[in-house]
């Protein structure tokens, strides 16, 4: 009985163990994206080489692998059928600011994308 006793014992604690550590990082990412990652000039240098104009603003997320803030005062000022989303950036002062229109389908693509602070550059 004292055998048995100690396994199970012993068997809630490796569960515990397990649970309590299982993860990790994943556990701090939505869909692979750390939710405090910022893009950095080098980002967007390589975005702006890509046909960025053809992403939806899931795959530019993606691609960033930066986690966009819809801009409620924009989108509703630019009316349906428009989303305007930012990418933060390395500081407080920079983001990637993104106008996406969306097709006859409801599919978002960029219509322009504006840098500011230290994405913009020298």
């Amino acid at each position: 009985m004292k055998k048995k006793l100690m396994t199970a014992l012993m068997s809630l604690v490796m569960c515990f163990s397990v649970a309590a550590c299982g993860g990790g990082d994943d556990k701090k990412k939505d869909n692979g994206i750390d939710p405090n990652a910022t893009v950095t000039k080098e980002q967007y240098d390589k975005l702006r080489e890509t046909k960025w104009y053809e992403l939806t603003p899931e795959e530019m997320e993606q691609f960033l692998g930066v986690k966009y803030v819809e801009d409620e005062e924009s989108t509703e000022s630019w009316g349906e059928g428009y989303l305007v989303v930012d990418f933060p950036g390395p500081d407080e002062n920079s983001r990637l600011h993104v106008l996406f229109k969306a097709d006859e389908n409801g599919k978002y693509t960029p219509s322009s994308m504006s840098p500011t602070g230290k994405l913009m550059g020298d």
